[in-house]
């Protein structure tokens, strides 16, 4: 390792998982909380007084992680949550969070699930009326488990067509082990305005049909940002945005408010240790391009990090802009600081943050490696501590 002045002391390392302390590998993704409750807020408004508001914080709070992102959607007045793992619904519950939760379609109702979710107060999705029928047999007892029927309109994943909802409806209503807690729908996210409509209109024509035959409908949800806006269709009452909450905006109709903050705020490692490449023999077969006083740096971040999907294929330190060289390792990654010679072990290596056109925003790595920026954040991996600021 070469000296250097920057050596004397590392920075400790806070993280989202106490036990832990200190003893992680000095990667960090700092997410604004305060970004999230100022953004829940702004939706909460939007969304007036009489529609109820869940908060998307599937994939782990969007990657960003739980329960301080439902903590932090909590500050700034939302209504419920909605995820697929129980295991994640559990972990709020366990965290004092008491507001509805809402499961999306993705678990099997087997006894020991369906007793789990009475226990934690959580309610399901039914998506046809074979799922109906084996939720029902799963309730243990007489303590009926309360569902929403998921109807599809235009996504072709999960539920049944529009044309089939009143039955599926009915099934529910008939069996004594169920209660009907609501109706969804998940729009398919478009530019197209029309074809938004299509999907929210054939939604609309279920809800007309269901409140022919008297049937009470709770809540009735208009899942994905795209529905904010939609609040001219009397019969939605129930709105469940996702990315507009993390401060990004979605593909699709929906208001585009102004004020929304990236909770997302950057990416880091630390340089752990520097050497100047001396080698004569088998240059050739160097793992990285050599050149005359080549001084690499190594960074404790790899492709088991998610670094492949990170990174634009430089970093900044110390306001340089250094390429990555040689192949990533699954922990480990190369610095090119042959041109930076200030660069010390210990500082501060900025792998994604800063204002559009400084190269390393959110949104630039994310076009770089073909991702949107939700798909950005779940590719950081579960290794990297989430650091809060802003709570």
């Amino acid at each position: 390792m070469e000296d250097c002045d920057a050596n004397a002391s590392l920075p400790s390392i806070p993280d989202e998982n106490p036990s832990r302390g200190s003893l992680n590998r000095p990667n960090m993704a700092e997410v604004d909380l305060g970004a999230i409750t100022s953004n829940t807020r702004i939706v909460r408004g939007l969304a007036g007084p009489d529609t109820t508001v869940f908060g998307a914080v599937k994939g782990n709070g969007y990657g960003l992680g739980l329960p301080q992102v439902a903590h932090a959607m909590l500050a700034g007045g939302i209504d419920g949550f909605t995820l697929s793992d129980p295991a994640d619904a559990i972990r709020m519950r366990e965290a004092g969070i008491a507001e509805p939760i809402l499961l999306y379609g993705g678990i099997l109702p087997t006894r020991d699930v369906i007793a789990g979710m009475l226990r934690f107060d959580l309610m399901g999705t039914v998506t046809d009326a074979t799922a109906a029928r084996a939720f029902s047999e799963a309730v243990p007892g007489s303590a009926p488990l309360r569902v929403f029927a998921k109807v599809d309109v235009g996504l072709e994943r999960l539920g049944v067509y529009a044309d089939d909802g009143v039955d599926l409806v009915r099934l529910i209503c008939r069996l004594p082990e169920l209660t009907l807690g609501g109706i969804y729908t998940h729009v398919h996210g478009s530019a197209d305005a029309a074809y938004l409509t299509w999907q929210l209109d054939r939604f609309d024509s279920l809800l007309d049909r269901l409140a022919e035959e008297g049937i009470d409908v709770p809540i009735r949800l208009g899942e994905s940002s795209a529905t904010l806006g939609a609040q001219d269709r009397p019969r939605l009452n129930a709105i469940d945005p996702g990315h507009l909450l993390y401060g990004i905006l979605p593909v699709g109709r929906s208001l585009r408010p102004a004020g929304l903050k990236a909770a997302l705020r950057s990416l880091t490692s630390r340089i752990i240790h520097i050497k100047t490449v001396k080698r004569s023999e088998y240059q050739e077969q160097s793992p990285v391009p050599l050149r005359p006083g080549l001084r690499i740096g190594v960074i404790p971040i790899g492709r088991g990090d998610g670094l492949r999907s990170l990174t634009v294929g430089h970093v900044r330190v110390r306001n340089n802009l250094i390429p990555i060289v040689g192949r990533l390792s699954l922990e480990h990654s190369r610095l090119d600081l042959t041109d930076a010679p200030e660069c010390c072990v210990g500082d501060e290596v900025e792998i994604i943050g800063g204002a559009a056109g400084t190269g390393l925003s959110t949104a630039e790595v994310a076009a770089a490696n073909d991702l949107d920026l939700v798909g950005l954040q779940m590719e950081i991996r579960s290794s990297i501590s989430r650091v809060y600021v802003g709570s």
